[in-house]
């Protein structure tokens, strides 16, 4: 059973998303078409990413733990791991929306926005040297620095929000994948391509790097829903 564990992590992370999307009142399940054409766009650009840090032995995957389907470099599993996450995520977001949207108000959010643009910038761009490091937070402020000075979205409080929930489940899943429970690690990393801090058994790039695919995942999911009910 052993290989077969970063599958069944996969799966329980999509499973209560799933069961829970017929909820009569927020009614996830209409949504989906927007939720996989997301995934599909943001899936395309992490999975390269994957593929090209996998290549260079920035991180890599133990295959004690996998049931030994590869397409190309990336086992299965990983595959998996860009539809599972996501949908769990998004539907995270989508439940702090519906519930709270009209409660939640943090203001100067558009200088909160600012901090953390500045603040990624500085991380990224001072550790160029370190793939992960570089790549994890230059993106993350890049992407944000286009929400808020190309989409016009100053306020990201929902987002925030939702990010810090799923940050819940987001140590759960990773301390499995870095080896918390398991003897070895799932998925290990290579320190000389990050900073070598730990939360736990997680890099802390992995912050950045979840902040970033929400953030792309949240921006696709909420511009094709916008055009659905321009149409309408």
């Amino acid at each position: 059973m052993e290989n077969f564990t970063y599958l069944i992590i996969n799966i329980l992370c999509i499973s209560f998303p799933i069961i829970w999307s017929f909820e009569k009142k927020m009614f996830f399940f209409s949504k989906w078409k927007f939720v996989f054409i997301s995934i599909a766009i943001v899936g395309i650009v992490f999975l390269i990413w994957d593929s090209f840090f996998t290549y260079i032995g920035v991180w890599g995957f133990n295959p004690s733990y996998l049931i030994g389907i590869y397409l190309y470099n990336i086992p299965l599993e990983e595959f998996l791991f860009f539809i599972t996450v996501p949908f769990a995520s998004l539907f995270i977001y989508e439940s702090v929306k519906f519930y709270f949207n009209n409660k939640l108000h943090i203001r100067y959010s558009g200088l909160f926005t600012i901090v953390f643009i500045v603040g990624f910038a500085v991380l990224g761009c001072l550790n160029t040297q370190k793939w992960y490091t570089t790549l994890a937070f230059t993106g993350s402020a890049i992407f944000l620095c286009y929400k808020f000075l190309v989409l016009k979205k100053t306020s990201i409080t929902i987002f925030l929000v939702s990010y810090l929930i799923v940050l819940i489940p987001f140590f759960i899943v990773n301390s499995a994948l870095t080896g918390l429970f398991t003897e070895n690690p799932i998925v290990w990393y290579n320190n000389e391509e990050n900073l070598g801090i730990r939360l736990g058994t997680i890099p802390i790039e992995d912050l950045g790097y979840n902040f970033l695919m929400l953030l792309m995942h949240v921006t696709f999911y909420e511009r094709f829903q916008n055009q659905q009910k321009i149409k309408n």
